[in-house]
């Protein structure tokens, strides 16, 4: 089993973070270099846990063989950064199988608490006001690599935040349930158009066009973040993992710079096999 957790850690250095040609970028691979192995000091703090109709009593200090560590630091959006939704799909996943250590820096306790009533999080979580994780481990700082999968020992066995690539998902979820073969997750989608060809553009004006995705899978479809080819191109969607059978929407606002052929890419990234859809947005601007 040691050797195949090492065969694992191999697939997430050249997997998880590389990039769209399969190499690992250099910084990425001193991170990986520097962590994995790693021992991850815990400070005294004390659970918080949001009461809600559905609420689950879950042992955050439990005896199970592997821990999700999750560090969300005050920089930015914290609830953009946290993506509870996410979580709350992968924590009924493999609740029964890892413990989740959900550790939080905000700006103030009651934002946080606020967030977590608004998502009903029912999972408690570690709100670390004084940073105290961060000061006795010295964390990345890049939140993609916040996120550490532990053994019973707290070593670092995987890292990489699975909200920003699900790939990291499907290998935590192997090396926890020794399942290499299996694909926790994945669902199938279809759509009406991935190519979308506007007329009446014009420069400076704002234009709106919709596309619509359909989950014909077995399994929730997740929407990690969508990416536009450049700023003009500003794509919205929504966060909640999307039921079987149901139809979700990505809209895409475009306000052209200059007159001429326009052609844009908006990426999606999602729990499908390829992890990835390409939509394109075309027209000519007058």
């Amino acid at each position: 089993m040691k050797n195949i957790y090492w065969i694992l850690l191999v697939i997430v250095s050249i997997c998880c973070f590389s990039c769209e040609k399969n190499k690992i970028s250099k910084g990425s691979d001193i991170i990986l270099k520097e962590w994995l192995g790693q021992t991850i000091k815990f400070p005294n703090i004390q659970p918080t846990f949001i009461e809600t109709p559905d609420s689950l009593k879950y042992d955050i200090h439990g005896n199970k063989k592997y821990k999700i560590l999750l560090y969300v630091d005050s920089t930015g959006c914290i609830g953009c950064k946290l993506q509870l939704n996410i979580w709350k799909v992968y924590l009924e996943e493999l609740n029964s199988e890892a413990d989740f250590l959900f550790y939080f820096h905000p700006k103030t306790e009651n934002s946080i608490l606020y967030l977590l009533k608004y998502e009903l999080f029912n999972y408690p979580v570690f709100i670390d006001i004084k940073n105290e994780l961060n000061k006795l481990n010295n964390l990345p700082s890049n939140p993609k690599y916040q996120c550490f999968l532990l053994d019973k020992d707290n070593k670092i066995l995987a890292m990489g935040n699975p909200v920003y690539n699900f790939k990291i998902w499907k290998l935590y979820n192997q090396i926890i349930t020794g399942k290499i073969s299996d694909k926790p997750l994945v669902t199938t989608i279809t759509l009406i158009q991935t190519e979308i060809g506007l007329n009446n553009l014009h420069v400076g004006k704002t234009s709106e066009t919709v596309f619509v995705i359909k989950n014909t899978g077995t399994n929730p479809l997740i929407i990690q973040r969508v990416e536009s080819s450049c700023g003009c191109t500003v794509p919205t969607w929504e966060r909640q993992p999307l039921a079987v059978g149901e139809n979700t929407e990505i809209k895409v606002k475009i306000t052209p710079e200059e007159k001429g052929y326009f052609n844009k890419t908006v990426t999606v990234h999602c729990n499908t096999e390829e992890g990835r859809i390409l939509l394109k947005v075309s027209g000519m601007v007058e």
